[in-house]
């Protein structure tokens, strides 16, 4: 009998050993291509802001950026430590990105909860690494990458909470819900989340857990001290985001689930139903195991998800990205979901390729990244860098510039020249969006060889909707467009001498 069951188990053996090193080679390659990506791809307004703050001259500087800013500041203050190690190149800046999210996908197989077997954490793990939007948290120079290690970490935390209350372990859960805090206020909605889970498996008892709460004191400090500044973002004539409806609430689901695609679309709608099918043929549910603390877990996301289109609702204030923190529940559900078909190994690796088709084909991942980068100057500095001005007029066409920081809008605009060690005065522009751009910065660039950056999105109520660049049609100006599209782009231009 032992001797069947080997000889059963021996064709089955070679399929293995394929199937896992393809996925280790397609792993190796996904990193190597990614750190390419990180190296090659110019930064976007975004990673050039985190750059510019990561690089202020001395504490106090940073941190009046850091308060300055929208986001909290933990990202920043370990991006600072950072680049005070290993310098602010576009690798260097957009590397801890690529480390955090690949110990978020470690940590489920470091950390195993109790109740999920050694093929699902392995499950868990690949849909965490090979999750599509990844390439975009991966190759960015933002707190993304960081929230996503932070809510892996959060999520299995709750899962020991939910089965055992210790105060250890409602410590380390507030802790890290204090960083997830501080690395992006949007994190609420999963601890939001977390709370009512919590709440529902543990009653009143939870409230026993009270002294944990002392730990929370930095972040909750931090929110009352930072939300006169926020309130400024908050402005109707400032805030940029898109109302939410359904179209665009359906949009974010497929973020946070990673059907972004296609190919991956029809992966988690297949999965769902196949799933659905086999536990009603079961008699059972994904949440029917009254013991098993992971669909709990995995339901935070569903419940963080509604509350933050509720939010985004009242008050425009959520974008695709705002949603990462919830993706390590969402991942979990769908390894849960995985566990229920007839059979879990065919669907794992099925979701599996379905994640990673799409980011296996380098030109989609460079078209993708390519998109973002659009919204960015980093080529139009270089061109201005060769052509030796002496100013820089710097225009950030939005709605948000009216309330900026002109010393912050400076430096912002030169943080490329200033990279590269040039030494340039730098003058921001404000505008309204009434007005012609054209017309301002010709009447700025009087005397001597000015140089100017012109960044715009007219989606965003920018002056470029109604008045788009024409410096490149003037022969006194020397122009470089770069990428962009008649919507959003930049320009750079440098005063030819007069003759």
């Amino acid at each position: 009998m032992p001797e069947t069951s080997a000889a059963r188990r021996l064709p089955a053996t070679p399929i293995i050993l394929l199937t896992g090193s393809f996925f280790l080679l397609a792993a190796l390659y996904l990193v190597g291509m990614r750190l390419s990506l990180a190296d090659t791809t110019p930064l976007w307004l975004d990673e050039t802001w985190s750059g510019m703050i990561a690089t202020r001259p001395d504490w106090s500087s940073f941190w009046r950026e850091a308060w300055l800013d929208c986001n909290p500041p933990l990202y920043y203050l370990l991006l600072t430590c950072w680049v005070t190690l290993f310098g602010d190149s576009n690798l260097m800046l957009r590397l801890p990105s690529i480390l955090f999210v690949l110990a978020a996908a470690l940590l489920p197989l470091l950390w195993r909860p109790r109740t999920l077997g050694r093929t699902g954490a392995w499950t868990w793990a690949a849909l965490l690494f090979l999750w599509p939007p990844n390439l975009g948290i991966m190759v960015d120079a933002r707190g993304y990458g960081l929230m996503m290690m932070l809510s892996t970490a959060s999520c299995l935390t709750v899962a020991h909470l939910l089965e055992r209350l210790r105060l250890r372990w409602a410590m380390l859960w507030v802790g890290l819900g204090t960083l997830m805090f501080l690395t992006h206020y949007y994190a609420a909605v999963l601890i939001l989340g977390q709370i009512l889970v919590l709440l529902y498996r543990h009653r009143l008892n939870l409230a026993r857990m009270w002294p944990a709460m002392i730990v929370a004191t930095p972040g909750l400090g931090w929110f009352a001290y930072h939300l006169p500044r926020l309130a400024d973002y908050a402005r109707d004539d400032v805030a940029w985001y898109d109302p939410t409806s359904l179209s665009r609430a359906m949009l974010n689901l497929a973020f946070v689930l990673g059907a972004q695609n296609i190919v991956a679309l029809f992966a988690v709608i297949a999965l769902v139903i196949v799933a659905t099918i086999h536990m009603r043929r079961q008699q059972s549910d994904i949440l029917s195991s009254g013991s098993d603390p992971l669909p709990l877990t995995a339901l935070t996301a569903v419940i963080g998800f509604a509350i933050a289109i509720l939010v985004s609702l009242f008050q425009p204030s959520l974008t695709d990205r705002y949603l990462v923190p919830l993706v390590p529940s969402a991942m979990l559900g769908l390894t849960l979901l995985i566990q229920r078909t007839p059979r879990p190994d065919h669907a794992a690796l099925g979701m599996a390729f379905a994640f990673m088709a799409p980011v296996l084909n380098p030109a989609l991942m460079r078209t993708e990244l390519g998109d973002r980068t659009i919204y960015g100057y980093e080529q139009g500095s270089d061109f201005i860098r060769a052509e030796r001005p002496d100013r820089v007029l710097f225009l950030w066409d939005s709605p948000s510039a009216k309330i900026m920081d002109r010393a912050s809008l400076a430096a912002i605009g030169g943080y490329f020249l200033a990279r590269a060690g040039m030494d340039v005065p730098v003058e921001p522009l404000v505008v309204d969006r009434r007005d012609d751009p054209n017309a301002i910065l010709r009447a700025h660039a009087i005397g001597g060889r000015p140089a100017l950056i012109w960044l715009y999105n007219a989606h965003y109520r920018s002056a470029a909707k109604d008045h788009p660049p024409t410096l490149q049609d003037d022969p006194s100006w020397h122009c470089n467009r770069g990428t962009r599209t008649d919507i959003v782009g930049s320009i750079a231009c440098v005063k030819r001498p007069e003759q």
